[in-house]
């Protein structure tokens, strides 16, 4: 497998340095579940734990994904980079943080005048089926809170490297 599933464990020190424990796993993902996975994950610290004198603090799993074979197989060539963002700023049902969604590499079809037209399809319908959800996943901020609707969208160019954003400034 060139990309496998990761089990990862934050670790503080008692001076406060932060390190990780990773390791990673398989399993047949066509009967395994994400809540069994984190069993997993949780057994395992449970093993990790006796053996630091640190402290787990939290952590993650990773689960590389192969795109669907029906999305497009190269990028379009010539396109936007993907230092070129769209950011579309939902607000919650909770509070008056927004939560950004970015499309890096956006198409130039999905703008007017050099702004995004939030009315025409593709991007209406990426914009509705979030605030919708899809099933039994429904976006959501950093804090759990159902993204309500589309507080604004605009333009930005991150850079790549440290991955800062920066606004352009339109007309």
């Amino acid at each position: 497998m060139a990309a496998p599933t990761s089990f990862e464990w934050a670790v503080e020190d008692d001076q406060g340095v932060p390190n990780r424990s990773q390791m990673y796993v398989a399993y047949d993902g066509a009967t395994e579940t994400i809540d069994a996975l984190i069993g997993a994950w949780s057994a395992f610290g449970g093993l990790i734990d006796p053996c630091i004198d640190g402290q787990i603090t939290g952590g993650q799993i990773t689960i590389p994904l192969l795109p669907n074979g029906a999305w497009k197989a190269a990028p379009v060539s010539p396109g936007n980079n993907c230092n070129q963002v769209m950011t579309l700023n939902f607000n919650n049902d909770f509070n008056t943080y927004a939560t950004p969604i970015y499309l890096p590499s956006y198409k130039e079809s999905v703008l007017v005048a050099k702004r995004p037209n939030i009315t025409a399809n593709p991007l209406l319908a990426l914009i509705n089926a979030i605030i919708a959800g899809s099933g039994a996943v429904f976006p959501n901020s950093d804090a759990l809170h159902d993204l309500d609707e589309l507080r604004n969208a605009f333009l930005t160019t991150r850079k790549l490297k440290k991955n800062k954003a920066a606004t352009i400034v339109l007309g």
